[in-house]
């Protein structure tokens, strides 16, 4: 007699449940059982940012006011143009008589009076000649003491012709020296021109970095 076996099948691991597969380990867990917690988080955060702005914005209204203390101009003293410093910057844009003319320096000129056919006994009068004599206000508007001299004015005419002063010539001469700031004098400028001369403009040129300055005499 032969003994029956039963067929025995693949040798396959026993099936397995789909939820045997996963691993929890690879997967981030969420709790949201507790959603007071992620309201605390979420409230502590916007807290911390709005903080942070405060403190940024107190930084910089500290800063801005402590810069305002050191210059309470804010620079706008130093920036601004100086009255008087941008006319008489050219021979064919002079300013008139009566304007106060301000160089590069701080230093001020107006013109007060014109004497034409004017008679001084250390000029003898020339045929053909005449003698001016011009009356200036010089003022000091810088924060230094600064020097002055008679030698840089000059007459300009029409044809930019230059005449020098006649140094010293009268009484009252502007001269040369030093003005202390804030402060001004009046001197007296002489020359000797053509008679007749027209349309005459003091040239007033201190060299040392500052543009000349043209001003009518008349």
């Amino acid at each position: 007699m032969s003994q029956y076996y039963p067929q025995q099948g693949p040798m396959y691991p026993p099936e397995q449940g789909p939820e045997e597969y996963y691993d929890d380990g690879d997967y981030e867990y969420i709790d949201d059982a507790n959603p007071q917690k992620s309201l605390l988080q979420t409230s502590l955060a916007f807290i911390a940012g709005g903080c942070l702005v405060f403190i940024c914005i107190g930084t910089c209204l500290f800063l801005g006011g402590f810069l305002w203390i050191l210059d309470p101009g804010g620079g706008a003293v130093a920036s601004a143009p100086v009255e008087g410093g941008d006319i008489g910057l050219s021979f064919n844009d002079p300013a008139f008589p009566g304007e106060a003319v301000v160089n590069d320096l701080g230093m001020q000129v107006t013109v007060l009076e014109t004497n034409r056919n004017a008679s001084l006994e250390s000029l003898p009068p020339v045929q053909g000649r005449e003698t001016i004599i011009v009356t200036i206000e010089l003022v000091n508007l810088g924060d230094e003491e600064a020097s002055f001299n008679e030698r840089d004015f000059f007459l300009v005419n029409a044809y930019e012709e230059v005449y020098e002063p006649a140094l010293g010539a009268v009484t009252g001469a502007l001269g040369r020296g030093t003005l202390p700031p804030n402060e001004g004098l009046e001197g007296r400028l002489v020359y000797e021109v053509i008679e007749g001369e027209l349309d005459l403009q003091l040239l007033w040129d201190v060299g040392r970095d500052s543009e000349p300055r043209y001003i009518y005499i008349e």
